[in-house]
């Protein structure tokens, strides 16, 4: 079965695509996201597995997800797993300042896989909770400025994730997790350097050279674990940044295929319809009605 892949959540489309909830579960089937998810556990207990490789969930693990990540979780038997999830766009740490300032450090794939996710220590579980209380609570609310202080919450999280992961983990309770493939090494690498260079000219054979693999090999390799094809999968990428340019700028649909990455005006009016479901200039048009009446 190939896992789910999840590319919207209610507020994907919005000025300010940020979206946060706290929620107790049993189990979560396999599945990635065109998005990044930031998590943390404030109580029950259960494992998680990121890309192949398995993990304690309790009080205290914060995990971060991103775009070439696979995971399912599951409570202990008998349990449930409460979990504050932020969502928020890839952007966010690869444009503008805050990338500039270190939050780009997140997206380094680590040899270690335990790296996608750290234990906070216990001094510090008050204030992660708090500091995710106090945004949920902003995000619940329908006042004025909430979308400032959202942000800095999520950059003070996010922060704190990047301090949790620099720290030595020799006290931590956690079972170390269990090792990953080299092939999952292989095509999580793989999928960085796509996020990395989607906007460039990219093909099969440039990805696989550039990786010391053949096509057919990396096309075989890319299609078991995702389920699509790798021109699919970069394709998606391309419409999805068009899609960020179209709802947030006003930049001509003649400039947009360009700066998305495509290599003509066709292919993008082909690619994007396949896609969406419709044109650019519809999509726009839609998205700006759904502001105004929402």
């Amino acid at each position: 079965m190939y896992p789910d892949y999840l590319f919207e959540y209610p507020n994907r489309q919005t000025l300010f695509p940020f979206y946060m909830k706290k929620k107790s579960y049993q189990a979560v089937a396999p599945h990635r996201h065109d998005f990044i998810e930031l998590s943390y556990v404030s109580a029950g207990s259960g494992l998680e597995i990121i890309n192949g490789s398995e993990h304690p969930m309790i009080p205290g693990t914060f995990v971060l997800l991103l775009p070439f990540h696979i995971h399912s979780f599951r409570s202990t038997p008998g349990e449930s797993l409460t979990l504050y999830t932020c969502n928020f766009p890839i952007d966010l740490l690869t444009e503008g300042k805050e990338a500039e300032l270190g939050l780009a450090h997140l997206l380094t794939v680590q040899e270690d896989s335990s790296r996608s996710f750290v234990m906070v220590p216990g001094s510090d579980r008050t204030r992660i909770c708090h500091l995710l209380d106090v945004a949920l609570s902003e995000f619940e609310a329908d006042i004025p400025y909430k979308h400032l202080v959202l942000k800095g919450k999520l950059l003070e999280a996010l922060a704190l994730f990047l301090r949790y992961r620099s720290l030595p983990s020799a006290d931590d309770p956690a079972v170390p997790p269990t090792g990953v493939s080299a092939k999952a090494k292989l095509v999580t690498s793989i999928v960085q350097y796509m996020y990395q260079q989607y906007m460039e000219p990219l093909s099969l054979a440039q990805v696989a050279r550039h990786f010391h693999i053949t096509p057919a090999y990396l096309s075989d390799l890319f299609h078991k674990q995702y389920g699509i094809h790798f021109v699919d999968f970069l394709h998606e990428l391309r419409v999805r940044h068009a899609c960020s340019l179209l709802l947030s700028s006003d930049m001509p649909i003649a400039e947009v295929w360009v700066e998305a990455g495509f290599g003509s005006y066709p292919s993008f009016c082909r690619i994007f319809h396949k896609v969406k479901g419709m044109g650019a200039r519809d999509y726009r048009d839609s998205q700006h009605q759904k502001r105004l009446f929402p």
